[in-house]
């Protein structure tokens, strides 16, 4: 195997593993609604398109607006606490033994010298209405501000989803891009070696050429197959990988509308100045200040059980007791009652201040680990940056290579069209032409790379 080969083999190997970069997700049907035009059942797709279907059919994304729903009833409830709570009784009593009430020796005589003396009629009826609010719980007022707390951390989880499922699909559709470009170059690097060997076959069999040229050329087409075969498979294997993320069945055919140069305009040099603001909105710091203040609830709630409460009350009942069942010949009458309840806790084993102390401790963890994940986010933002700015400067002196190169081949092609260079020589420019043009896929692939791992840490 020539040292071409070997290189070109390597190169489209790692094209193939990069297009199965990214996370498989379960294959189900497309629904009509997420489809663009598709007259010919092939599905035309640009990147925007490829990241609404996904998003469209990503299931963490569906449960969490559940959880959203959930958790805001579950606020609703709360808020309801604050509202007076009203309820109704009724009762029905047979008193099988009545009360007694005892007398004192004096009203015994009076009373025949019975000691005692039944109380109430047999049956008894009571109908209570009662209602009760509270007007002053701290622990309660705080739980509502907690929940809010809480709706506001699932959404930030749900937005967590939607980056993390963006990046995935940037990923795969930027790796299928690559593999496709650079599955264009091989192919023109063999329609080369094809047009070298059709040029070295007329001259040999004109006695121009000599035979050892003639097999040189044949060995260099043949040689690329292996390349060209390898590359075939490193499409099929990043297309694969993005219907998977895409939920698409295997069998839909899919065809990418944009290339990776189309994305070359938008390429720009970045400043380390913009780390700054860079972390504003990075979903993992949000979701650890969010943690962090739903931790301060719980804190001031725990804190709050040491202050008294105050609720208000208020009852009416409608009773009567008989005999008998003759309704119509009953004496109804009513009673109501007003008032407060106020509830100070004294002592209670000092249950609430060893809450306080592990809420305060739990507290304390995490704002060290947000600190540390904050310096690693820095990190990454500047990784980033340095990348995105590597590679386009990278991209930038590729360009004129490919120019040199292409140049190079010309030259080398004339000069052994005219017999005055070798065919060694024309095959090293042409490796040298082909070399230039994948680093020049490979430097726009790495920008767009680094670019969206720039957007997933500050949460674009």
């Amino acid at each position: 195997m020539t040292k071409r080969t070997q290189i070109l083999k390597n190169l489209f190997l790692s094209l193939a593993m990069l297009g199965g970069v990214g996370v498989m997700a379960q294959q189900s049907d497309i629904s009509t609604s997420q489809s663009i035009e598709n007259t010919d059942g092939v599905l035309h797709l640009d990147l925007q398109t490829a990241l609404k279907i996904a998003h469209d059919n990503n299931p963490t994304l569906q449960i969490a607006d559940l959880e959203i729903q959930r958790v805001d009833y579950s606020k609703k409830e709360t808020l309801g606490s604050l509202l007076p709570s009203v309820s109704a009784s009724g009762q029905y009593t047979n008193n099988v033994m009545k009360s007694v009430m005892f007398m004192p020796a004096s009203m015994s005589a009076m009373m025949g010298g019975a000691s005692y003396m039944e109380i109430g009629y047999k049956n008894s009826y009571t109908g209570t209405v009662s209602a009760q609010m509270p007007l002053i719980n701290f622990t309660l007022w705080e739980s509502i501000k907690a929940k809010q707390t809480e709706i506001d951390l699932i959404m930030e989880s749900a937005r967590s989803s939607s980056l993390d499922m963006t990046k995935q699909v940037k990923d795969a559709y930027y790796g299928l891009l690559l593999a496709n470009s650079s599955l264009k170059v091989l192919e023109q690097s063999i329609s080369n070696a094809k047009e070298v060997l059709k040029t070295t076959k007329v001259a040999y069999e004109q006695g121009v050429s000599s035979e050892y040229d003639y097999l040189r050329a044949q060995v260099q087409v043949n040689n690329l197959n292996p390349a060209y075969i390898n590359a075939k498979n490193g499409v099929e294997l990043a297309e694969l990988q993005l219907k998977m993320l895409l939920s698409l069945p295997e069998s839909q055919e899919i065809e990418i509308i944009e290339n990776l140069q189309d994305y070359e305009s938008n390429f720009s040099l970045l400043d380390e100045f913009e780390m700054s603001k860079a972390l504003t909105n990075n979903t993992e710091l949000r979701q650890l200040d969010l943690n962090i203040a739903n931790l301060q609830h719980n804190l001031k709630m725990v804190k709050y059980q040491h202050l008294p409460s105050l609720a208000a009350f208020g009852q009416y009942s409608y009773l009567t007791q008989a005999e008998d069942f003759k309704f119509e010949d009953y004496k109804w009458v009513s009673s109501a009652m007003v008032g407060l309840t106020l509830n100070i806790p004294i002592f209670n084993g000092n249950t609430i201040i060893n809450k306080q102390k592990q809420v305060e401790i739990a507290l304390k963890e995490l704002q060290l680990q947000r600190t540390y994940v904050n310096d690693g986010m820095n990190i990454q933002v500047l990784s980033a940056l340095k990348s995105m700015n590597a590679a386009k400067e990278q991209l930038l002196v590729n360009k004129e290579a490919i120019a040199q190169a292409e140049r190079g081949y010309e030259i080398a092609k004339v000069r052994y069209n005219t017999g005055s260079g070798t065919i060694l020589e024309l095959n090293d420019s042409e490796l040298a032409l082909t070399q230039s043009k994948l680093n020049y896929q490979q430097a726009i692939y790495d920008y767009l790379s680094a670019q969206a791992n720039y957007e997933k840490v500050i949460g674009r």
